[in-house]
């Protein structure tokens, strides 16, 4: 089982609010927490990805630091 999960939103096939569904409805990975990356910013757009179950959400561009924080704080 993964420490956390890191996804785009925007993905061929299957997009990030896709996996994040199939993530959360199996039992084995229902708690992984998961990230969102998205070029779509605005406060609409992430309080949709935090709606949808998501345990943060980062709109690119984003810079290191900010990303290595954010995963520090989900995964401690």
């Amino acid at each position: 089982t993964p420490a956390l999960v890191l996804s785009d939103v925007m993905m061929p096939q299957l997009d990030g609010f896709g996996l994040l569904r199939a993530l959360r409805a199996d039992p084995a990975t229902e708690s992984v927490p998961l990230i969102l990356l998205s070029a779509r910013a605005g406060e609409e757009a992430r309080i949709e990805g935090l709606r949808a179950g998501a345990d943060d959400y980062l709109v690119k561009p984003f810079n290191a630091r900010e990303l290595l924080a954010r995963v520090a704080a989900v995964v401690a």
